[in-house]
């Protein structure tokens, strides 16, 4: 089920090759989302109180390393990272434009499958808005909701395939015996491998890794199937407290999941407030942008909460085993 109010308004700026951003505020939470569109196509969206962590996700993609990383530090703004790196890793021929965009629209079908399953929404237009931030070409809203519907069924599959009728987000994964972790050629599952420990949560590594909550179940589901990895625990489905961990949690208040009463490492998340304490966000007040072909966008005004840093380190990679005679 999608909110028909939300369709019907991107479907109206199609017909009109209208240009600007549709602002989707969830009545519940407060949250908005902005959903950037030139010429009646979407082109990208940006979410309140979450921002995807796409250093982490190059670092886990093997397209920055520790040496690239150091390298390119020193042009990266800690506040700014993620939104200077994709420019950053094109110029310096680490990745291609093509494969940046693969990552922004892994990114915009969750966040958009996300706020289309609110069925509370407030949704104003904004003309003339425009952003250079996690871009894909202008795209048709209806083919993006088909997208979306064939995304889901695929995470169904493997949710179901990891966590049966539970919440795979929530589900603790741990290592089978002395195997560290395992090599078929994907970074981005040995990544998730090495962030595997006992404690965290698929949604925490996939925090830690710069995954969406799908990639990061897949590739779960692909460790349990080949037994590298058996599931350690499957808490209570997460409650009330805002703490948006990956982009599918938009309109949802959440605690962190994981193992209960076992503290994470800090540098994973902010601290989650108790849920009697969780206010619904006021209407936030949006900055003018400047505008020009690939102007920034003024940064969204966001609550105050613990900066979250997962930019900075790369996942170590265990010593290589000694062969088997």
């Amino acid at each position: 089920m999608v909110n028909r109010q939300l369709i019907d308004a991107l479907v109206s700026a199609a017909e009109r090759k209208w240009t600007g951003a549709v602002l989707a505020r969830d009545k519940k939470t407060g949250l908005e989302a902005s959903i950037h569109v030139y010429g009646g196509g979407v082109y990208s969206i940006e979410l309140d109180d979450y921002q995807p962590g796409f250093v982490s996700r190059l670092i886990a993609a093997g397209h920055i390393d520790a040496a690239r990383l150091a390298s390119v530090r020193p042009s990266l703004d800690r506040d700014s990272a993620d939104l200077m790196v994709g420019r950053i890793v094109v110029d310096c021929g680490w990745i291609s434009v093509d494969r940046l965009a693969e990552y922004h629209r892994e990114y915009l079908l969750a966040a958009l499958g996300a706020v289309l399953k609110c069925r509370s929404l407030r949704v104003r237009e904004s003309k003339n808005e425009i952003t250079s931030r996690w871009c894909i070409l202008p795209t048709r809203i209806e083919e993006l909701v088909a997208e979306t519907d064939i995304r889901r069924i695929q995470f169904d599959r493997a949710s179901a395939a990891l966590a049966g009728e539970g919440h795979a987000g929530s589900c603790v994964l741990r290592p089978m015996g002395s195997v560290a972790w395992v090599s078929n050629g994907s970074p981005e599952l040995d990544a998730f491998m090495r962030a595997t420990d006992g404690v965290r949560s698929v949604d925490e590594v996939a925090a830690m890794c710069g995954f969406t909550r799908a990639e990061a179940v897949f590739h779960a589901s692909v460790l349990t199937t080949a037994g590298v990895v058996v599931l350690a625990a499957m808490p209570e489905p997460p409650k009330e407290a805002r703490n948006l961990r990956v982009p599918e949690e938009f309109g949802n208040l959440t605690i962190r999941p994981g193992l209960p009463n076992v503290a994470a490492p800090q540098r994973l998340a902010p601290t989650p407030q108790p849920a009697e304490q969780a206010e619904v966000a006021p209407p936030r007040r949006r900055a003018p942008r400047r505008s020009g072909a690939w102007a920034e966008t003024v940064p969204l005004v966001r609550p105050e909460t613990p900066r979250r840093d997962l930019t900075t380190e790369v996942i170590a990679r265990p010593a290589a085993r000694s062969s088997e005679p």
